[in-house]
């Protein structure tokens, strides 16, 4: 089953349905030249951010497939979310936790995204419930890259600082951050997002999506 939260600051809110499908969409921005005497060359470039879309049923009574966390929140709770998104145009975390029908858990998604647009519909027949179709996409935010200089044989190289290092040791203690989910802990500091459930077992925890900022972690 998939568990799909929204977190900004300090509200995190658990849709209380899942999606039928979760569509993530990456765009290309390569460029196609063509060079005289050569012929045609398709020029690499980065990919462009990650749009992500689903529909969501914010149902209007507690049917036997809602999901909650103890409170049932009625569908006015998330329009107003949705409409807070939009007017702050701030980044809100898209964490999607993946269990399988066994109660395996396999990888986790977590990324900072923008709300682009929504759609809500209603229904007739359908009376209290509320589908809306979300737009999504990947949110980068500009940050400053400080270097440092290196100088062998006359010849100056920038080095930017925290990339020299090529290979990374376990820590061996590890402070969850804002946003974080195991397998993402995993996959940054042992190389291996599959890795998560030693880190579970290891710290005790007895279901691997329930970390919190601020926990400390054995590694």
């Amino acid at each position: 089953m998939y568990r799909i939260y929204l977190k900004q600051g300090a509200l995190q809110a658990l849709l209380p349905v899942t999606p039928a499908e979760i569509r993530t969409r990456t765009e290309s921005r390569n460029k196609a030249v063509y060079i005289l005497n050569f012929g045609e060359m398709n020029l690499a470039k980065k990919p462009a951010l990650q749009e992500i879309s689903f529909t969501v049923l914010l149902p209007g009574r507690v049917y036997s497939f809602v999901q909650t966390e103890g409170i049932f929140h009625e569908p006015e709770f998330y329009l107003n979310l949705f409409r807070e998104y939009k007017a702050a145009g701030k980044p809100v975390q898209l964490i999607v936790f993946r269990r399988l029908a066994d109660g395996s858990q396999i990888f986790c998604g977590n990324m900072e995204v923008l709300l682009e647009d929504y759609t809500v519909t209603e229904k007739g027949g359908e009376q209290g419930d509320f589908w809306v179709e979300l737009r999504w996409k990947e949110y980068r935010g500009a940050k400053s890259i400080r270097y440092d200089m290196k100088t062998e044989g006359g010849q100056t190289t920038l080095i930017e600082q925290g990339q020299t290092r090529e290979s990374r040791t376990p820590a061996g203690a590890y402070t969850v951050r804002k946003g974080d989910c195991l397998w993402a802990i995993a996959k940054r500091e042992l190389g291996d997002g599959t890795r998560y459930r030693e880190i579970a077992e290891k710290n005790g925890i007895a279901d691997p999506s329930r970390i919190f900022p601020g926990q400390a972690l054995k590694l």
